[in-house]
């Protein structure tokens, strides 16, 4: 078998995979180190277990969903989050995870600074969402915007200005809850600041 004959074959898949999904379409593990020497597919380094994992450099080379597969609790947070949700009008300069406590994950990687946030397991949960990136390549783990919105008082790392203009882009926002928000609110300490804006904005 040609190797151009299983260029098709590989926008089946996502901009990363693993060595059982390609086998799924039809592209062997032997195929997969002839794609490699052709420039068509990268190793990109091992997910859980040790499984290995493939870039499909000719779709994308996802950062973001690498490291979702690499540390499965990661939640994007923060002010990566409130970019992803365009309530902050500028790109991140590092990426905001939030894991379990005691998880362990790296704090520095290759292409990001990445700030690593640990909280207690009942407040891990909140506001979990999963979404396609954009390059619909994978699924993510991101805070919804409420949480984002939270978090953006709860982090020392973001700005004054950063939560200011969070909360005003939100409460004018098509997907803006403020009951939810509410909700949100009451089970966490120390958030009396968003309260009290939440209370005035929403009225």
């Amino acid at each position: 078998m040609k190797v151009e004959s299983l260029i098709s074959k590989l926008f089946k898949l996502n901009a990363i995979f693993t060595t059982s999904e390609a086998k799924n379409v039809g592209i062997s593990k032997y195929y997969l180190n002839r794609l490699v020497e052709a420039g068509e597919v990268a190793r990109f380094g091992t997910g859980r277990a040790g499984v290995q994992l493939w870039s499909n450099e000719n779709v994308s080379n996802d950062d973001f969903l690498a490291i979702q597969l690499r540390y499965p609790k990661a939640i994007i947070s923060g002010q990566t989050a409130l970019t992803w949700w365009h309530l902050i009008d500028r790109q991140y300069t590092y990426l905001d995870l939030t894991v379990p406590r005691g998880y362990k994950i790296p704090n520095e990687f290759k292409n990001y600074i990445v700030t690593i946030h640990h909280v207690d397991s009942r407040y891990y949960s909140i506001g979990l969402t999963s979404v396609r990136n954009e390059e619909d390549s994978g699924s993510l783990n991101i805070y919804d915007p409420e949480r984002a919105l939270i978090d953006a008082f709860r982090f020392k790392t973001i700005t004054e200005f950063d939560r200011n203009q969070a909360v005003r882009n939100y409460f004018q926002s098509d997907f803006c809850k403020p009951l939810k928000l509410s909700r949100y609110i009451n089970q966490f300490p120390g958030l009396a600041d968003l309260q009290k804006i939440t209370e005035v904005l929403s009225h």
